[in-house]
């Protein structure tokens, strides 16, 4: 019986890697096919309407002697790193909030949801007009209110235009956070809480020792995903600022706009691209392997 069983086990596991053949053709043909081209032209002059020249690392050199490149890898640094713990600690004090019982709470909920469920257009188009220093709202209620004695200039000043943009991405992301650690939050044990509370931790040493080592595995998850997709943001970006005033907002993927569609420099735009891969790498293996440790303690 046991050979028998054995070989119906190698039968279904080559069964399944069949199955799966499929997908992952059509995956890495998607994906995989494009991504490859991607990489070679950016070893080239690669320029609209012209056969491409392999110019070997020349790309990659020009980026050491860029300053308009470094300056977009900082933004995007402090972009992402600023907007990641603004929407993670925001988030987490939402979601403890609504964890609790009281009044009104769905309907809290509901009107929470909807800067993540608002498109990127209407999101980004609307903060630029309530960022604009004539007409906007924000000027208009700080003026009124006595905050300021002249309009700030939100999309024109290159000290805070990074800040501007910064601001919409944590409002959008905020719900994200919100409802995962929300959910995650309900899921945890009343009676150990109970018992902590009998031998006298208090509220604060409850959500110290209990509460995060609790959400720690969906914390994590949330974070790295957070942080892809905000290192990778370009909609928010393009629309409020498009990278300017002289390219004080500038971030990787709108400064690889620029070069590819505005400069007509697909070879360049390439390597921009292609050089901030590791770092994105970098960053998924150690989120990862803190989600791994955080999962098996």
């Amino acid at each position: 019986m046991k050979p028998r069983k054995h070989s119906q086990q190698i039968i279904d596991k080559w069964h399944g890697i069949l199955l799966m053949v499929p997908i992952v053709l059509i995956i890495f043909g998607i994906t995989g096919i494009p991504f490859a081209r991607a990489v070679y032209l950016s070893f080239t002059d690669k320029v609209v309407g012209l056969k491409e020249e392999f110019v070997g690392l020349e790309n990659y050199r020009m980026l050491f002697t860029d300053k308009v490149y470094w300056k977009s890898l900082n933004n995007t640094v402090v972009y992402t790193v600023g907007s990641i713990a603004a929407k993670l600690l925001a988030g987490l004090l939402l979601a403890v909030l609504l964890n609790q019982n009281f009044r009104g709470k769905s309907f809290f909920r509901t009107v929470l949801l909807i800067p993540w469920a608002l498109p990127g257009m209407v999101a980004a188009t609307t903060w630029r007009w309530m960022y604009d220093s004539t007409y906007g709202i924000i000027n208009s209620m700080l003026l009124k209110a006595g905050v300021i004695d002249l309009p700030i200039p939100w999309l024109s000043d290159p000290n805070i235009t990074l800040l501007s943009t910064m601001i919409v991405n944590v409002w959008r992301g905020i719900p994200f956070f919100m409802f995962s650690l929300l959910g995650a939050l309900q899921t945890l044990d009343r009676q150990v809480f109970e018992a902590a509370y009998v031998d006298g931790a208090g509220s604060f040493k409850q959500f110290i020792y209990i509460t995060l080592p609790g959400i720690s595995s969906v914390l994590g998850i949330s974070t790295l995903l957070s942080t892809i997709w905000t290192f990778n943001d370009f909609e928010n970006v393009f629309l409020i600022t498009g990278g300017g005033p002289i390219y004080s907002s500038s971030v990787i993927s709108t400064y690889t706009y620029d070069l590819a569609f505005i400069q007509n420099s697909f070879g360049r735009a390439l390597s921009v691209a292609v050089s901030v891969i590791p770092l994105m790498l970098l960053m998924i293996i150690v989120s990862r392997k803190i989600i791994s440790r955080d999962i098996s303690e």
